[in-house]
């Protein structure tokens, strides 16, 4: 009978044995995930404070767009505004307009197709200028007087 109890020792020891394994492979497995774990949670502690700064530069770029978009708006409208203001002194301003180009190249002797080409002005309106102001209407004025 003493054979039986020495067998049933062993039994329990191997057993116990394989239980202490077994516990240390559970403990060290449960420790390593443990700290995979806390990896991952400081992780996405990280990535969440990257994803807010990211949310705060959109946020930014976002009102950036709608200040770009209210600054070209009100660009537009001074092009526009000085736009007709030049081309009210264009017309106010006789002495940088083409018809006083035109009268001041007329009185110089310039042909139709120079004024035409030099000022812009249309044909009907270039004759009249050559007409009233050319060379020819000059000696006219000269003969009279």
């Amino acid at each position: 009978m003493t054979a039986l109890p020495d067998t049933a020792l062993l039994i329990y020891l191997t057993w116990g044995l394989a239980l202490i394994v077994l516990v240390g492979v559970l403990s060290w497995s449960f420790f390593r995930v443990q700290r995979q774990v806390i990896t991952l949670c400081e992780r996405i502690d990280q990535l969440q404070g990257e994803v807010h700064a990211l949310q705060r530069v959109l946020r930014d770029v976002h009102d950036d767009g709608h200040q770009t978009r209210r600054l070209e708006a009100e660009l537009e409208e001074r092009v526009a505004l000085l736009s007709r203001q030049q081309e009210q002194l264009m017309l106010r301003d006789a002495d940088t307009g083409p018809y006083f180009q035109a009268i001041r190249q007329a009185r110089q002797g310039a042909t139709l197709d120079e004024l035409l080409e030099r000022t812009g002005i249309s044909r009907g309106e270039a004759e009249l200028i050559l007409s009233l102001h050319g060379a020819a209407a000059n000696t006219d004025e000269v003969e009279q007087t």
